[in-house]
């Protein structure tokens, strides 16, 4: 597990205080391993910003180890933490089951009943990024495994969390809703961090009234998109290459049914170190969605959200919410006109390609 101080921003988790859940494991951990194991130890790994996390070794009946790596969080907030990690990782590794490490179990402590957990085998990693063509196709192997089983909405079953956020997934039937529901969500968070914000509030508004529907209402009017399962939050921390398979591997899922371009958007920050080169090599195994030209505006408009996440996480900085505004302001300079700007000339278009063909069928009579 990558090390949770190693971010951009120089952020560090406050001491942890209260009660070690990890000084014995509890009996409702216990309850969820094969039956007839005996516990060998509980340390404590690896690093998070919101949760605590453990490898818990033991000895299976047969006498062969088994390890496991044990999340913790606190509280009514990380109960539904873990619920939504559990369903995230269990749906994706039901797909693509040597992409992620199986997972187990999820539940509350008996002992400490604050606490809750999610459990899943326990993988040594090599902590550095992916090899870019493994772990794109990877990435794209499992949305593409989604579209068999795609509910055809957007949102999911159960709340899920980026980082301590929770995201409204509630169903809908575009995804141009979806999306606008997920930034309505986030903004109120951000707002209730850092403040209100007048010249925010008002590209906000053209943000919803222009940017949104002109950037993702045409996916629908051309029916380019299927809902694919996607992981939900693919920064660096979130994905190593297993050591024993020398394959990517990818955890901390906050899934959800979206847009599978709405995957890469973390991917065009810096601070997210995939870069161009990996987006573009993603799109060489699935490509982008019509209309392919609008893909990298697209980028920049899931990337908005990613920024308001970073924004919430990190209260004592309004960075973020400057990139964020920076990128609204950008996108509403380019499309003043909105949607109906775009329908005007897809209309025009469309009787450019009738007429073109009524000619060519008239020539071909003659």
């Amino acid at each position: 597990m990558p090390d949770a101080t190693d971010c951009s921003d120089g952020y560090v988790p406050p001491p942890r205080t209260g009660p070690d859940p990890f000084e014995s494991v509890d009996a409702n951990v216990e309850a969820k391993l094969p039956e007839g194991s005996e516990v060998v130890s509980i340390t404590p790994y690896g690093s998070n910003f919101w949760t605590q996390t453990a490898r818990l070794e033991t000895r299976l009946r047969d006498g062969m180890p088994k390890n496991y790596f044990l999340k913790v969080a606190e509280d009514e907030n990380g109960m539904s933490m873990m619920r939504g990690e559990f369903e995230s990782m269990s749906l994706l590794y039901s797909l693509t089951p040597d992409f992620v490490p199986k997972p187990h179990a999820w539940g509350s402590y008996q002992g400490l009943t604050q606490f809750h957990f999610f459990l899943c085998d326990f993988h040594e990693m090599v902590e550095e990024l992916p090899d870019i063509q493994a772990f794109t196709s990877s990435v794209a192997k499992l949305h593409n495994a989604s579209l068999p089983i795609s509910p055809g909405r957007y949102g999911f079953h159960v709340p899920t969390h980026m980082g301590f956020m929770a995201q409204d997934n509630s169903w809908c039937d575009t995804w141009e809703e979806f999306f606008r529901q997920g930034m309505v969500r986030m903004l109120a968070l951000e707002e209730a961090v850092h403040g209100p914000d007048p010249e925010l509030d008002t590209l906000v508004t053209k943000l919803y009234d222009k940017v949104i529907p002109r950037l993702l209402r045409p996916l629908t009017v051309l029916n380019s998109i299927t809902p694919v399962l996607i992981h939900g939050d693919l920064w660096y921390g979130n994905c190593c290459t297993d050591t024993a398979t020398g394959k990517p591997i990818v955890f901390d899922a906050c899934a959800f049914w979206a847009h599978h371009e709405y995957e890469i958007g973390t991917w065009r920050a810096l601070r997210y170190r995939f870069g161009k080169p990996y987006r573009e090599a993603y799109f060489e195994h699935l490509p982008s969605s019509e209309p392919t030209e609008d893909q990298d505006d697209r980028d920049a408009l899931y990337s908005i959200r990613y920024d308001l996440h970073s924004s919430i996480a990190y209260s004592s900085s309004l960075r973020f919410r400057r990139d964020a505004m920076k990128t609204m302001e950008q996108l509403i300079k380019k499309y003043p006109n909105g949607y109906d700007g775009w329908e005007a000339e897809y209309a025009i278009s469309r009787k450019g390609e009738i007429n073109d063909r009524t000619t060519t069928e008239r020539e071909s009579k003659i």
